[in-house]
């Protein structure tokens, strides 16, 4: 698999923002807590406020990454791209510039608890979702290099 990171661009916002809104789409549990023009937008909010990675495989952009700090605030690859390593590829990239990660996953997605916990990453703390916009109980990971 050939993968390219690049720095996310403004041209980049738009296939952002839609990666965002497919999995939302096919997410049944995810509430629909934003208008249109804000979902429509966020692209554009996580290019202006983290340093945005972009994964393009064959000329074409696959999924994205977005770094506060140490801190994973998104990591979504496009359906049809998915578990393909892609995503692994991308937390590998994100390991290589820290000496630890901390991310938020919500409870209901299993799938991803799976995901990072393979990748090494620890559950720290619960939260009951008062802390993020979609009111869902979520997890805090952390992962530190050479934790164990």
């Amino acid at each position: 698999m050939k993968l390219e990171f690049k720095a996310g661009r403004g041209s980049d916002a738009a296939e952002i923002s839609q990666i965002l809104e497919n999995w939302a789409e096919a997410t049944s549990w995810i509430p629909q807590v934003h208008s249109a023009p804000e979902r429509a937008d966020y692209g554009r909010w996580l290019l202006d406020h983290t340093k945005v990675t972009i994964l393009h495989h064959e000329g074409q952009m696959v999924g994205f990454l977005a770094l506060e700090d140490n801190i994973v605030q998104s990591l979504y690859i496009k359906a049809g791209f998915r578990r393909l390593g892609f995503g692994q590829a991308a937390v590998r990239y994100a390991q290589e510039q820290f000496n630890e990660l901390k991310l938020w996953v919500f409870q209901a997605n299993g799938d991803a608890q799976q995901f990072y916990q393979k990748l090494g990453f620890e559950a720290l703390e619960t939260s009951d979702g008062q802390d993020n916009d979609y009111g869902l109980p979520d997890i805090l990971y952390l992962w530190r290099l050479n934790h164990g």
